[in-house]
């Protein structure tokens, strides 16, 4: 998983990641990350990870889950993690500070 730099502009994670279009998630092991939907439908998604952060800036992570867990307690979610949909969703998030500060 690649990871990348999203530019705060003067505001907390939580309102940049909403300002976005991601939404809290808690997986069942208690992790919080950031979601949000491609269509209508939970799947597919994009699924993004807050690495670190400063008060400048977000060190984080992003990749497309195709589809739920296939079976309970695993991970498998046929994620996409370099797709050009991907890279072009990364492209936004960094470009939006860029243009809106």
């Amino acid at each position: 998983m690649k990871h990348f730099v999203i530019k705060k502009g003067g505001n907390n994670s939580l309102m940049v990641m909403r300002r976005l279009g991601y939404a809290p998630y808690t997986n069942r092991q208690g992790v919080q990350s950031f979601v949000r939907r491609v269509h209508g439908s939970e799947f597919p998604r994009y699924h993004l990870y807050i690495n670190n952060e400063n008060d400048h800036e977000i060190i984080c992570s992003v990749h497309i889950d195709q589809r739920a867990p296939s079976y309970q307690g695993t991970s498998a979610h046929g994620g996409d993690y370099d797709t050009p949909e991907v890279l072009k969703e990364i492209e936004r998030l960094q470009a939006f500070y860029q243009h809106s500060s």
